[in-house]
């Protein structure tokens, strides 16, 4: 992970809710998230009903390393009353989305994504979306910056660039706690 204030940089994405509170930040969106897998993974695998199936011996997840805990992330999910956390068996973990997807569409594990992932896979088949009924608290997108008096234009026009974008594609849908201000 980046140190924005050691390395001298102007700014950083980050998703998920933040926990250095020395940082500036502005939410510019939430990505909304699915369950999937590939054709050929649910072929060998079968296709698990409820997300309690991943926790069996013969279903595999592909798992995101989280850089601040060095530990593949767990997303809660909930159906109406009931809700889990998946802890299933991972087939490996990688750090990097690209790698990410490649992993899962290469039928390696089910893969938790952000819906603007899935849309061109989904319309050709490479993907099947898993536990229509089950919904996932959105990913919250961050910029976050120094904690300056003074944050320059170059800064301010790419934020407002990247809040921008961010709108038609993954709009903030959900209030939270105001790191900083912009």
């Amino acid at each position: 992970m980046v140190d924005i204030i050691g390395e001298n940089v102007d700014c950083v994405v980050r998703g998920g809710e933040l926990t250095d509170l020395s940082l500036m930040a502005r939410l510019i969106g939430d990505f909304q998230l699915g369950v999937y897998a590939a054709p050929a993974y649910l072929k060998l695998a079968g296709t698990p009903l409820h997300p309690r199936d991943l926790e069996g011996t013969h279903h595999r997840i592909v798992g995101f390393m989280w850089a601040r805990t060095g530990e593949p992330l767990a997303y809660p999910m909930r159906s109406g009353d009931e809700s889990v956390k998946v802890q299933g068996r991972y087939a490996l973990s990688v750090d990097d989305g690209n790698a990410y997807l490649a992993a899962g569409m290469a039928g390696l594990g089910v893969l938790w994504l952000p819906d603007y992932m899935t849309r061109p896979h989904l319309a050709n088949g490479e993907l099947t979306p898993l536990f229509k009924d089950w919904k996932l608290d959105p990913m919250p997108l961050y910029i976050a910056f120094p904690p300056n008096r003074h944050v320059s234009s170059k800064l301010r026009v790419f934020i407002e660039w990247a809040a921008g974008l961010m709108a038609q594609h993954a709009p903030v849908t959900g209030r939270r706690p105001v790191i900083g201000s912009t």
